[in-house]
């Protein structure tokens, strides 16, 4: 089975949210309404030094009415058929590679207008992913001056109520 690892983290094929399987130095939750586009902008290019990858959950909608392409010049491909064990289903994941910054903040505000886009997505490189979700917008990574400048910078922003030390691997989540 195919991996795609971010910050340690098999983004890939892990089901349950990595936000609790990280310990608070390494990550900052956002309300997803929280941020404008110039603070996804600023946040894009404080994180990301050269290429993004963006894997997204691409099964559960028509691609042509997602129309993608408008926004992302999409160069380079892979779709993922994942088995979620605990759900007893398989879904179709898809992962471009080498977006610039600007077709990731385009990305994030496309996103954010339409009506029928991915339930989850993550922009990611080795060191750092973000994961984006109708309601929360997830910054995960190795780097702990990273996340201790956003902190700093996007205080007003985050959401200080998810900053608590509790930690659960997806094994304990899942009673295995």
């Amino acid at each position: 089975m195919p991996s795609i690892i971010s910050a340690g983290h098999d983004i890939l094929n892990k089901q349950l949210s990595p936000f609790i399987q990280f310990e608070n130095q390494h990550r900052v939750r956002f309300y997803e309404p929280r941020l404008s586009y110039f603070k996804y902008r600023r946040l894009v290019d404080h994180i990301f030094g050269g290429d993004i990858n963006l894997l997204y959950l691409s099964s559960g909608y028509k691609k042509r009415n997602f129309r993608l392409w408008t926004v992302l010049n999409i160069t380079n491909y892979q779709e993922y058929d994942v088995e979620q064990n605990h759900y007893d289903l398989v879904v179709r994941m898809t992962n471009i590679n080498h977006l610039s910054k600007s077709e990731a903040v385009n990305y994030i505000r496309y996103t954010k207008v339409k009506e029928n886009y991915p339930f989850i997505s993550y922009l990611y490189n080795d060191e750092t992913f973000v994961r984006l979700s109708p309601f929360y917008i997830d910054v995960i990574s190795l780097d702990t001056s990273l996340i201790e400048w956003i902190k700093h910078e996007f205080e007003r922003d985050f959401a200080h109520d998810f900053d608590i030390d509790e930690v659960i691997t997806e094994e304990e989540w899942y009673g295995e």
